[in-house]
């Protein structure tokens, strides 16, 4: 097969069943990518080489911190397709400014270890992905409503406080530092409002809870609060919404080694697998 033939198009409607055959050859890497593909199809670049769709690549946008994962066809891996793809996208990232690449994969898969590795990745931390399926939690009325605008610096600093604390305790993230707030960032909030939620207590904002799909992205209690069983209500409340919404399991992702674990466990919870993350400075 020539490589040197590969031709990269953004993903469209017209790659679907292409794609899916082509995932469908690899359970578990085509499992993650399609979970992603059904949601955000937008991020997702794919290589044909003639006729023949070859591989796909999930490539963020490109900040300065952005996400990069690749899937070469069974048949086809071993000639050079994935370092060709990786390639395309890192240099797309850099030209729009991306610095810092990180890219995953399921633990315990010693060859895709070995590629990253090859193409310049480091181990930096790995994360359980957990479902939870069954029947809405029976609770009374909670103080949440959804996200507005103009909470947008109170929930942010809420945001970025509480998950820079949790990876200083984890420990693999010695360079990590409290996100600050970005105008683009509370706009792609702004748009994506109907997905976000805030807890409220004593008048003020304590918790904010973001469900894209059916997954929870994310649960922030402030820290002077935690310890009252808000985190677990809440976590119990999106949860509920995302049943509401029609699905029949809810996802998330835990780092491994925080303390949140417990809580998931407690709330039903089950690990399906561990994924590697990795990651490259540009």
């Amino acid at each position: 097969m020539n490589i040197a033939g590969i031709r990269y198009e953004r993903f469209s409607p017209k790659d679907e069943r292409a794609a899916k055959e082509v995932l469908s050859q690899d359970a578990d890497a085509g499992e993650d990518i399609l979970r992603v593909l059904a949601e955000e199809p937008d991020l997702f670049v794919v290589s044909y080489i003639g006729d023949k769709l070859v591989g796909l690549a999930q490539v963020n946008e490109p900040v300065s911190q952005s996400y990069l994962t690749v899937f070469v066809a069974p048949e086809d891996r071993r000639q050079g397709i994935g370092s060709a793809m990786v390639r395309y996208a890192e240099a797309k990232l850099r030209a729009g400014g991306t610095q810092i690449v990180r890219s995953s994969f399921r633990a315990g898969h010693s060859s895709s270890l070995a590629f990253a590795r090859k193409l310049g990745y480091e181990p930096y931390f790995s994360s359980a992905f957990m479902q939870r399926t069954g029947a809405p939690f029976p609770l009374e009325e909670l103080p949440v409503r959804g996200y507005k605008d103009e909470d947008y610096l109170v929930c942010q600093s809420l945001y970025a406080a509480a998950f820079h604390e949790m990876r200083v305790r984890v420990g693999c993230f010695p360079d990590s530092v409290i996100a600050q707030p970005s105008e683009q960032e509370r706009q792609t909030w702004k748009e994506n409002a109907a997905n976000r939620f805030v807890y409220e207590f004593n008048g003020e904002i304590v918790a904010y809870g973001h469900i894209p799909g059916n997954e929870i992205g994310s649960v922030s209690v402030r820290t002077d609060v935690q310890g009252r069983g808000i985190g677990k209500t809440f976590v119990k409340y999106l949860c509920n919404e995302i049943i509401r919404r029609g699905n029949s399991s809810v996802d998330l992702w835990c780092v491994v080694g925080n303390h949140a674990r417990n809580l998931y466990d407690s709330l039903g919870f089950t690990e399906k697998h561990v994924a590697q993350f990795m990651r490259k400075t540009l």
